[in-house]
């Protein structure tokens, strides 16, 4: 087997009929391979477009995608993350390499591709380095918050220890089924007006809405936002706390609707105060299975620290689903990402009716400069 290692030169279009053209779509018809694999068909997925827009560089976050190839097929495939406005130390790794390629060459592939990761994240003045491989709610090595673990013979997490990595965190993927929620008793409709009034007795109200943040609240989320950077477990990994200007709340959600994707958001309201209590978000994207079987994405849920105790984030998860039921109604699943120490949310989760679907082992190494 011959491994060139290159880098990924993104098309202007997905379709674009051209050398790079060609490569990205074996690219993401790479990735999407892996996604089901790792967690279930169509739990990952994204449509071409969408695939390229999350694959663009940002002033926040400059990606680096290289491709283990063998004359024109792909082997293996590496995304290196680089941080621009905090936290410009780490170089953040992620390798993919499918389970069919034989055992001794599949170990070679993701050892080149996390050894050429770790070159590039040099050249760009990186001197901690993090990783992800897949984890499990237990396992021989366990994560150093000591929730979750992973399993030193599997390829990736045995590449890691070789190399000095410690396994810092696992994050469980959930995914919630709308269509089985509404067929079991209390329905969700139930259990959202429930969860309504007794936020509403506590003095707080939510409110959705679809795409940008109002101007009236954007003050309140890019607080949330940095929130998510400072009170989110983080175990010990060597990320730092976020600032949020109306330039980076605007750009971020450029970023995260481009490729056709929507993106909606629900807020718990103080109504004392005024103040945004804490959010959710879910990115939508186009209909890839359809008959309701596509995966929106949840992405973050937070409650500020001096709103807790109200049971806000369970109005939140709940809320989500309802505007996914009836906004969104070919996407009847969605995915959540929580680390395994989370056990608050996770508990949430589990009691609104995500169940798990696998799981991200998070690495960490720190080299002397």
């Amino acid at each position: 087997m011959q491994i060139d290692i290159r880098t990924l030169a993104l098309p202007a279009r997905w379709d674009e009929q051209s050398e790079h053209g060609t490569l990205f779509r074996a690219a993401a018809e790479h990735a999407e391979r892996i996604g089901d694999e790792r967690y279930g068909v169509g739990a990952v997925r994204l449509s071409p477009e969408e695939r390229l827009a999350s694959w663009q560089s940002s002033d926040a976050d400059v990606l680096v995608h290289r491709l283990a190839v063998d004359g024109g097929r792909i082997l293996g495939r590496s995304t290196l993350w680089l941080p621009q406005l905090e936290s410009t130390d780490i170089g953040d790794h992620a390798v993919a390499v499918a389970s069919d390629i034989p055992a001794d060459d599949r170990r070679s592939l993701i050892e080149a591709l996390i050894d050429d990761a770790e070159r590039t994240a040099r050249e760009h003045g990186r001197s901690t380095f993090m990783g992800g491989s897949p984890g499990a709610g237990i396992g021989p090595v366990i994560a150093r918050t000591g929730f979750g673990g992973a399993d030193p013979d599997e390829p990736e997490a045995a590449a890691m220890l070789a190399r000095g990595y410690r396994l810092e965190q696992v994050y469980r993927m959930s995914i919630a089924d709308v269509r089985r929620l509404e067929r079991e008793a209390p329905s969700l409709d139930e259990r959202w007006a429930d969860a309504s009034a007794r936020a509403a007795q506590a003095g707080y109200q939510t409110i959705a809405w679809s795409g940008p943040t109002p101007a009236d609240h954007r003050a309140g989320m890019r607080a949330l936002h940095e929130a998510m950077s400072t009170d989110s477990p983080m175990g010990e990994l060597a990320l730092e706390p976020e600032t949020w200007s109306d330039e980076r709340l605007a750009a971020f959600e450029r970023e995260k609707t481009a490729g056709g994707r929507t993106m909606r958001t629900v807020v718990a309201r103080h109504l004392a105060t005024g103040e945004l209590a804490g959010f959710t978000s879910l990115f939508v994207g186009a209909v890839l299975l359809g008959g309701g079987d596509d995966v929106a994405r949840q992405h973050d849920t937070i409650v500020a620290r001096e709103h807790r105790g109200h049971g806000l984030g369970m109005l939140l998860k709940l809320a989500n689903l309802v505007e996914l039921r009836d906004h969104h109604p070919t996407h009847a699943r969605v995915n959540s990402m929580n680390a395994e120490e989370n056990r608050h949310m996770l508990a949430v989760n589990e009691a609104v009716g995500f169940e798990p679907a696998g799981y991200e082992a998070v690495w960490q190494k720190q080299e002397r400069r």
